[in-house]
C-alpha cells in the first residue's frame, strides 16, 4: 500500500521534455505571428470587443498547431471542422432559451459527441461553444453571425501554420505513411514481414482503451524508429565503409551504350555508376535501363541486337539524381534502402560527392550473415 501511494505521488512529477529548446522557440515565434495577425485583422473586421472575446480559444488552437502539430487535435480538419461545428452547437443552445447551467452541461456533451463522431476533436472548439452559450449580450445578438469571425480566425491560423511549419521543416499536415509496394503485390514490404503489422498496431490501440494524442501514422513511425535504434544498438557500429566494394567499374556520361553493356556482361554486374571527369557521381545505369531502350529482334537476346542504339550515350538513359549514401551510413539504413526501397545497389560517396564505393544486395546479405555468426552463442 505504501509503495502504491508513493508511485501515485510520483505520477504528479512533470514528465521529461522530449523536444529541444529550439523547438519551443520555433513554436513560440509561430504563435506570436498568428496571434498578432489575428488581433490586427480582428480589430479591423469585427471590432475590439468581439475579437478579445474570441482570442483565448484562438490562442489555444495556435498552441496545438505550432507546438503539437503531430496531435490529431491540431490537423486542419480538426481545427476548422471542430471550431465551426462546436460554435454552431453553442449558438443553437444559446438561442434555445434553456437555463445557463443546463445549456452549458448539454453543450459540452453534444460538442464532444459530435466532434468524436466527425473525427474533428479540437479542445479549443469546446471553449468556443461555451463562449457562444454563456457569452456577452453582444455574442448573443450576433447569433449565427458568430460563425464568420470563428471561420476567419481558423482559416487564418491554418494559412499561417501551413506556411510557417513547412518552412521550418515541420511537415503540416502530417503526411500519411506510404503503403506503395514497388512490386505491386499484396505482400508486406520486406522490412515489415518480421515486424509488427498494421493489424497489430490497431489491436494494441484497442487494448490501450484510451484516446492517444498522436496520429496513428505518427505512432507507427515512432515505433519503427524505436525498432531501428534497438537494431542498431544490437548490431554495433557496422557502416557502409565496412562492407562496400572499393575496386569499382564505372563509365562517364559520354560512354556509348554498347561499351556499358559489355562491362556489365563481362563483370556480371547489375548496375554501373556514371561519373564526371573528377569522379563525382552524376548518374547510374542498370541492366533494366539498357534493356528497355532497344527493340530486340525475335530469337535469342544478344549483344548484336544493341546496334539499334548505336551512337546513344549513357547521358541519354542514365538515372539521375542518384540515391547514394556516405561511408558512415549505418547498416540499418542500408537494409531499408536495399529492401523496402527496391534498390539493388547503392553508390557510396564522400563529402564532396566523389564516388568511393558501391554496396549491392549481395554485400549486405554477406555482412548480415557475418554479423549473425558473430552473435551466435559459443
Amino acid at each position: 500500500m505504501h509503495d502504491n501511494l508513493i508511485d501515485w505521488f510520483r505520477s504528479f512529477v512533470p514528465a521529461p521534455l522530449n523536444a529541444p529548446p529550439k523547438e519551443w522557440i520555433r513554436a513560440a515565434i509561430g504563435i506570436a505571428i498568428v496571434m498578432l495577425l489575428t488581433l490586427c485583422s480582428g480589430f479591423g473586421l469585427f471590432g475590439v470587443n468581439l475579437t478579445l472575446q474570441l482570442i483565448a480559444p484562438a490562442g489555444a488552437s495556435a498552441v496545438l498547431v505550432f507546438a503539437a502539430s503531430s496531435s490529431p487535435f491540431a490537423q486542419p480538419w480538426s481545427v476548422l471542422g471542430g471550431n465551426l461545428v462546436a460554435t454552431l452547437i453553442g449558438i443553437s443552445l444559446g438561442l434555445g432559451g434553456l437555463p445557463p447551467m443546463v445549456a452549458t452541461a448539454l453543450c459540452v456533451c453534444l460538442v464532444l459527441g459530435c466532434l468524436f463522431g466527425l473525427r474533428c476533436l479540437h479542445p479549443p472548439g469546446v471553449a468556443l461553444a461555451l463562449v457562444a452559450v454563456v457569452g456577452s449580450p453582444e455574442i448573443h445578438r450576433l447569433g449565427y453571425g458568430l460563425l464568420y469571425p470563428v471561420a476567419f480566425n481558423s482559416l487564418l491560423l491554418l494559412a499561417v501554420a501551413l506556411l510557417y511549419n513547412n518552412l521550418t521543416r515541420h511537415a503540416y499536415p502530417k503526411p500519411r505513411l506510404p503503403r506503395e509496394n514497388l512490386h505491386h503485390t499484396r505482400d508486406p514490404l520486406p522490412g515489415e514481414r518480421m515486424s509488427f503489422s498494421p493489424d497489430d498496431l490497431d489491436r494494441a490501440l484497442r487494448d490501450f482503451g484510451e484516446y492517444v494524442d498522436v496520429t496513428r501514422d505518427d505512432l507507427e513511425r515512432l515505433l519503427k524508429q524505436t525498432e531501428k535504434h534497438a537494431l542498431r544498438r544490437s548490431m554495433g557500429e557496422i557502416t557502409a565503409a565496412d562492407i562496400m566494394s572499393r575496386d569499382l567499374h564505372w563509365h562517364t556520361p559520354d560512354t556509348f551504350i554498347g561499351e556499358a553493356w559489355q562491362t556489365l556482361q563481362r563483370h556480371r554486374l547489375r548496375c554501373l555508376p556514371v561519373v564526371g571527369r573528377g569522379r563525382e557521381l552524376v548518374g547510374i545505369v542498370t541492366l533494366v535501363d539498357l534493356l528497355k531502350h532497344f527493340h530486340p529482334r525475335p530469337g535469342r537476346l544478344s549483344f548484336g541486337q544493341l546496334r539499334f542504339l548505336r551512337g546513344t550515350k549513357l547521358r541519354a538513359i542514365m538515372s539521375a539524381p542518384v540515391i547514394s549514401v556516405t561511408a558512415d551510413t549505418h547498416m540499418v539504413e542500408l537494409v531499408y534502402l536495399l529492401s523496402d526501397r527496391g534498390l539493388h545497389c547503392l553508390p557510396v560517396v564522400d563529402q564532396q560527392g566523389l564516388l568511393v564505393g558501391m554496396i549491392t544486395q549481395t554485400d549486405l546479405i554477406a555482412a548480415l550473415y557475418r554479423n549473425w555468426l558473430k552473435h551466435l552463442p559459443d
